[in-house]
């Protein structure tokens, strides 16, 4: 039994914090409700959250380097135990440690030629790099062995050099993905855009079940696109769009969450849910997902504004905030993961999926 690929059960090769929600430990729960073993691999392990401008400013801990790294998938593979039937890879620190990965995904595809590979490339956000620029090729030569990937938009952007900043430049990074790394499915999870752009993209404001509600001059479009041509065909492919409004608060470890989540429901073509969707089993995943992160989102400001005496300007990012001040925002506004299990497995989609002309 030791080379039989084990189903529902996922490799997640992440980051680790002590307290708070990023990597593994959002990414762990949200899978567990699913239904799937989680295989935690760890690349980090700190105290809490250490993000760009945004995190604590101050923590400990340690980053695994490639030996430690080499060392925990060699005795996984040893003992039989390097056989899942999913992967998703998350913050990896550094060129040497992502080099270990692309082995460990290659194992597991030659154990399991089947294997779900979801990557969500970490490197930055808000056009700023957090690790360093050596991993952007690495990343490159991943994304053929991938299934799907979860970049946000400045990861796009880093891995198809396509600028987004409109609705025909989005549409070009989804289908550079497809036709650069060949690509199965990719989901851009996050672009902020102008009304304009949502409707040169097919959402509508009209009538009174319309995409962008009335005086909206910005949303954020989660962005999908799925190869429907046959191999060795030229590419056609389906892709959409799930718009939706921001908010003015940061939330960290939301990119993880949603990670987890689209593997934690890939599309599993024999469901007729999944089949049935007016635009794509990968646009019903994203509906979903998009569903449990509003909801999680939801409760969690809501506990938030409940801390701060219903003072929403108090958990919102500031000009000459100190840093205790920053430390006492960002304790209130750690997700509220466990409290969501309801959101998780039985989400209510308000957003739908809106299919994009070619």
């Amino acid at each position: 039994m030791a080379n039989v690929p084990q189903d529902k059960r996922i490799l997640s090769i992440q980051s680790h914090v002590v307290a708070g929600y990023v990597g593994n430990k959002a990414a762990s729960f949200p899978l567990q409700l699913l239904g799937w073993e989680v295989d935690a691999a760890l690349t980090v392990s700190f105290s809490n959250h250490t993000v760009r401008i945004t995190g604590y400013g101050r923590w400990g801990g340690s980053k695994f380097d490639a030996a430690h790294l080499e060392d925990v998938f060699s005795a996984l593979d040893a003992n039989g135990l390097l056989r899942q039937s999913h992967v998703l890879t998350g913050y990896v620190p550094g060129a040497d440690a992502l080099k270990v990965v692309v082995r460990a995904v290659d194992r597991l595809r030659a154990v399991n030629p089947k294997l779900v590979y979801v990557l969500d490339p970490v490197m930055g956000d808000d056009g700023r790099i957090y690790v360093s620029e050596s991993v952007i090729p690495i990343y490159k030569a991943l994304l053929p062995r991938a299934t799907c990937a979860t970049p946000n938009y400045f990861e796009a952007e880093l891995l198809t050099d396509v600028k987004i900043l409109d609705a025909s430049s989005l549409k070009a990074a989804l289908k550079t993905f497809h036709e650069r790394y060949r690509l199965p499915n990719i989901v851009i999870s996050a672009v902020s855009l102008p009304t304009a752009e949502l409707e040169a993209l097919g959402f509508s404001l009209a009538d009174g079940s319309s995409t962008i509600p009335a005086g909206t001059n910005r949303m954020l479009v989660c962005s999908g696109s799925t190869i429907v041509s046959a191999p060795g065909d030229p590419i056609e492919s389906v892709a959409f769009g799930v718009a939706f409004p921001e908010l003015a608060e940061h939330y960290e470890g939301v990119g993880d969450v949603f990670s987890s989540l689209v593997a934690g429901r890939f599309p599993c073509y024999s469901d007729p849910a999944f089949a049935a969707h007016p635009v794509s089993p990968l646009a019903h995943t994203v509906e979903l997902a998009i569903a449990s992160l509003q909801g999680i989102l939801a409760r969690t400001r809501a506990h938030a504004l409940s801390l701060a005496n219903n003072r929403p300007e108090m958990i919102v990012p500031r000009e000459g905030e100190s840093a205790d001040e920053r430390v006492r925002r960002l304790r209130t506004v750690e997700l509220r993961l466990v409290q969501s299990h309801q959101e998780i497995l039985n989400p209510t989609v308000q957003y739908r999926a809106v299919r994009f002309d070619s």
